[in-house]
């Protein structure tokens, strides 16, 4: 993928890579519903619950993410109730890190760490292919 297609598309979070979001959520409640039930019976139950929908408002944060890259920035956009816009302007970025874990390996998804001065902007479990290409873009405009 080029940067020029990449301008053209905005990265969204794939179906695959909203469930592994999903299942690393999932994973830290069941890690932590033992302490919960060890306080009560009703204790875990609401706890699990709470985690549930913690759980389910991440999905939906997560379909509302899209990063699109432009000729001098890289916008983020974010949110359901209260949408948030993030401007990082492509000369200010300093590094860019990529990052997979086993369960983003096979959804084929990568979660890109972007270092600008004052600021990490993380954009999780974009497709491969286009977090490579923006990785590629922005290291090329990097100082």
């Amino acid at each position: 993928m080029t940067e020029r297609e990449l301008r053209r598309t905005a990265l969204v979070i794939p179906p695959k890579g909203r469930a592994v979001l999903c299942i690393w959520a999932a994973a830290a409640g069941l890690f932590l519903a033992p302490f919960a039930f060890w306080q009560s019976i009703p204790a875990g139950a609401v706890f699990c619950l709470l985690w549930a929908v913690l759980t389910a408002l991440l999905r939906a944060r997560a379909c509302s993410y899209a990063a699109v890259l432009g000729e001098h920035t890289l916008t983020i956009y974010a949110g359901i109730a209260f949408p948030v816009r993030r401007v990082v302007p492509r000369r200010a970025v300093t590094g860019v890190q990529q990052f997979r874990s086993p369960l983003l390996r096979l959804a084929g998804a990568t979660v890109l760490v972007i270092s600008a001065p004052g600021a990490r902007v993380l954009v999780p479990a974009v497709p491969a292919a286009q977090a490579a290409a923006l990785a590629c873009a922005l290291a090329e405009d990097a100082p």
